[in-house]
């Protein structure tokens, strides 16, 4: 390890004692400190500019709106958590004490380099680990921006400005990553594989999250208005960055034409066969997914395929079977959707598998309905961590006011995707816990 990496790692070790001697109230208050002044409205907007411009990805509004509102939540899922003090699960009549880690290291996707870093970097200081964020390299200025700013508030509040750090950018795609890996104490990767294949060779332990392709089933007892309103919301949401993002809707044959009819009277564009053509033609470019338009909106997909069409949200790809190799059927960063219908249970059921089996088992998938039978006969057969029942998918399986679920942008996919954990990852991922254990008598 050079003499940079050596004294980035002491550095940020040396903030722990400050940490482990500082109350509950104290963290809380330097948390909160983030939050006031990181989503301040002048702040938050720069960082999702740059996040934009810097990536490609997504569009201004929406990181701001995901920054704050993820934040936010984050803060009011953990604020009246205690560290380092016993707490009584009378359930079970043991005290659990949640404790520190010590140094944590973060890896962030480009996708969500704001977000992901405030919700690593909270989670850390709630539990009293120090953190080194790790960024995409496609992402390295934003959040080094990010990263600087906390600094500079930390400096200004008499708190160790070491507490957050950020890896050197030019060992970002070096093997010298693993020593920083081997450094820490425990390594959170959300994102980019070479990330994932480089933790992998470290000795220390670490969490990694599955991908995304989320199945959508629409029942013929849904609300078809609700519905569509649900769905164009969450596939749209910052140009489909999400993992969450729904990927291929599954709707009952009974509704399937007046869904469609529906879906056009919502600004959605529904491809005709030579607009698949093109589509077909320009997806992908050397092997991959064209970059020109990962992350860009419908209007500018419909231009780059020569359709004008400058007020629609989301783009519609029919299909009338299930095609293992079709791209349709496969993740898309980008707000363009499959759309097919099912004749029974099992039929949705098939589809939805089959749809996984190309990639994101263990991720989640999305029902509208109102018949719990079905939603629970589905969702037996289906091997994902969570499924989202009539909400917005994007918006909800990373946790919202909506719902119970974890406020996060990782999300966990269970030993299917490859992943340590089931849940969202959350502060007790953060963290080591002691449970003290007493004879019932």
């Amino acid at each position: 390890m050079n003499k940079e990496l050596y004294n980035l790692i002491q550095n940020t070790r040396s903030t722990l004692r400050y940490l482990d001697l500082s109350t509950n109230k104290k963290i809380n208050s330097i948390i909160k400190l983030i939050e006031i002044n990181i989503l301040e409205k002048n702040l938050n907007y720069k960082l999702s500019e740059m996040a934009v411009k810097e990536t490609g990805f997504g569009n201004i509004n929406d990181k701001m709106y995901k920054n704050f509102y993820k934040t936010k939540n984050l803060l009011k899922d953990i604020s009246k958590i205690k560290i380092n003090e016993p707490f009584y699960n009378k359930k079970k009549k043991i005290y659990e004490i949640i404790k520190p880690i010590g140094l944590i290291c973060g890896v962030t996707p480009s996708t969500n380099p704001v977000a992901t870093a405030l919700n690593y970097i909270i989670n850390s200081i709630k539990c009293r680990n120090a953190i080194i964020i790790c960024p995409n390299p496609r992402s390295y200025e934003v959040t080094n921006f990010l990263v600087s700013s906390i600094k500079k508030l930390f400096r200004e509040s008499s708190i160790p400005e070491e507490i957050v750090n950020i890896v050197p950018k030019s060992i970002l795609r070096s093997d010298e990553l693993i020593s920083i890996f081997d450094s820490c104490d425990k390594n959170i990767v959300t994102g980019n594989k070479s990330f994932i294949n480089k933790v992998r060779k470290s000795s220390k332990p670490f969490l990694t999250f599955g991908v995304g392709n989320v199945p959508v089933i629409i029942n013929y007892d849904a609300n078809i208005s609700y519905a569509i309103k649900s769905i164009i919301k969450s596939k749209t949401f910052d140009n489909s960055t999400s993992c969450s993002a729904d990927s291929v809707l599954i709707v009952h044959e009974k509704i399937y034409q007046k869904f469609l009819k529906k879906l056009l009277l919502n600004k959605c564009y529904v491809l005709n066969r030579e607009d698949k053509e093109k589509l077909n033609k320009i997806y992908f470019t050397k092997g991959f997914v064209n970059p020109n338009i990962i992350g860009k909106d419908a209007k500018s997909i419909l231009k780059f395929i020569e359709v004008k069409e400058n007020n629609k949200k989301l783009i519609i790809y029919e299909k009338n079977k299930f095609e293992k190799n079709h791209f349709i059927f496969n993740e898309k960063i980008m707000p363009i959707i499959g759309l097919i219908s099912f004749k029974s249970i099992y039929d949705a059921k098939k589809i939805s598998k089959d749809i996984l089996d190309i990639n994101g088992l263990g991720h989640s998938a999305g029902i509208y309905s109102n018949n719990k039978k079905f939603i629970l006969e589905i969702s037996k057969d289906l091997n994902v961590s969570r499924i989202i029942v009539n909400q917005p998918h994007s918006q909800s399986a990373g946790g919202s006011l909506n719902n119970s679920l974890d406020t996060t942008l990782s999300l966990g996919c269970g030993t299917w995707g490859n992943s340590l954990i089931n849940n969202n990852l959350n502060f007790l991922d953060f963290a080591n816990k002691t449970t003290v254990s007493f004879k019932i008598k």
